[in-house]
């Protein structure tokens, strides 16, 4: 069929490990050979499958979300899309020019230039020496990089490189442009750079991959998303029924590894007061982890402690599905105090109406004493909720929090 772009039949891809490393070098495989030969014991090497019989096809202009947890194949399968490297097993194809930004540095060489390193990688991806200089100034305006183009990118910064590499990328004027995590890493201003040429090559009807944790991202420019765990296509289809499913299966999971966590974590202080339970509730006061933003969310935190703590606070902090810190709340020394033992008392933390837009989200717990700089329980991940739904969602937010607004136009 003409209109399709990518195709993959039962793509599978095997590594061998051995000591704790992927075995793919010849060096490795001569010491094994030297091994044998002279009888020596050779070290048992272990299969492992980071794909499996991966089978979907994508037709000219759609735009495909690839979420999954870390370690469950997404960026095997952009490097084997990309080339980079080949399957065991099954068979792709991708028609038409392809521009990758994969990873940090990909394709760029740490000891030429900026100046040399975009001919480098236009080369690799397709671009005729014509091609490379009619587009060069333009590549060096949107990388932002023109002071340090003769500089050898070694001495490039991380955001610098991966400038670099999706002004290349999205330069070559690509049929099928595949997007990683790594635009993450980018400023506010060059992620939204990135955002209006990803939309400029929709409007062209390039076929794009996406792979981000940002739900968010997923949702604003993907109309199908693809769900990879252990491997395996765990799901794929339509966007808000995937990403309802995923999240769904990130609480639960979360859950258990809370459950787990807690369990096996020795006590590591000293038992002045003690976090034994965190419990999520909806405004009925029901347990409930699924929440919709606008809902009301009770966490009721069970605690105890040995003896008067006039100076403590509690504190509770939301983390995303990556663990990165969203901020927190903590209470007021001066309305909530330990002033005698408690046996065991409950503290209610109501957060009505939740902001937070469509995601997975985990709660830190602590009881400190921040003038003394004293900690005297702390519980990571001790409770978790998802926020999706109708309204956890729309085209006028971005990222995790949604900020109550009204646009007024005055003239």
């Amino acid at each position: 069929m003409p209109d399709i772009t990518i195709e993959l039949n039962n793509v599978a891809k095997r590594y061998w490990l051995r000591r704790g490393w992927y075995v793919t070098s010849l060096r490795d495989e001569m010491e094994r050979l030297g091994a044998r030969l002279f009888r020596r014991q050779v070290a048992p090497r272990e299969e492992f499958w980071a794909l499996r019989d991966i089978t979907f096809s994508l037709k000219r202009g759609e735009v495909l979300g690839l979420v999954g947890p870390n370690g469950a194949g997404k960026s095997t399968l952009l490097k084997i899309l990309s080339r980079v490297t080949v399957p065991t097993s099954g068979s792709f194809v991708v028609h038409g020019r392809l521009g990758a930004l994969i990873e940090i540095g990909a394709g760029f060489h740490p000891d030429l230039t900026g100046r040399e390193n975009i001919a480098l990688n236009g080369v690799i991806l397709g671009m005729s020496r014509r091609e490379i200089r009619s587009k060069f100034d333009r590549i060096v305006a949107f990388a932002e990089l023109e002071r340090f183009i003769d500089t050898p990118i070694k001495h490039y910064s991380s955001g610098m490189q991966m400038r670099l590499g999706f002004a290349v990328a999205a330069h070559t004027d690509p049929d099928v442009l595949l997007i990683d995590e790594i635009l993450a890493v980018g400023d506010a201003s060059f992620q939204a750079k990135c955002a209006n040429k990803i939309a400029e090559l929709k409007e062209q009807d390039k076929t794009i991959i996406l792979c981000s944790h940002d739900l968010t991202n997923i949702t604003d420019h993907c109309k199908s998303v693809l769900w990879v765990e252990g491997g395996r296509v765990r799901m794929l289809g339509e966007t808000g029924a995937v990403l309802d499913a995923y999240l769904e299966h990130v609480t639960a999971t979360m859950n258990a590894e809370a459950e787990h966590a807690q369990q096996q974590e020795p006590a590591a202080f000293e038992g002045l007061a003690t976090i034994h339970e965190v419990t999520v509730l909806n405004g009925a006061e029901q347990p409930q982890t699924r929440f919709d933003r606008g809902d009301r969310i009770i966490i009721d935190i069970t605690y105890s402690a040995a003896q008067p703590l006039p100076g403590a606070v509690f504190g509770v902090s939301v983390q995303d599905i990556q663990g990165y810190a969203l901020g927190g709340v903590v209470t007021d020394p001066d309305s909530v105090k330990i002033s005698a033992p408690v046996d065991r008392g409950v503290l209610r933390l109501t957060l009505d109406p939740v902001l937070f837009n469509r995601g997975a989200y985990t709660l830190n717990i602590n009881i400190t004493d921040p003038t003394l700089k004293r900690t005297y329980d702390l519980k990571r991940r001790a409770s978790r909720f998802a926020v999706e739904g109708s309204w956890a969602t729309d085209r006028e937010t971005s990222g995790h929090v949604h900020y109550p607004h009204r646009w007024e136009s005055l003239r």
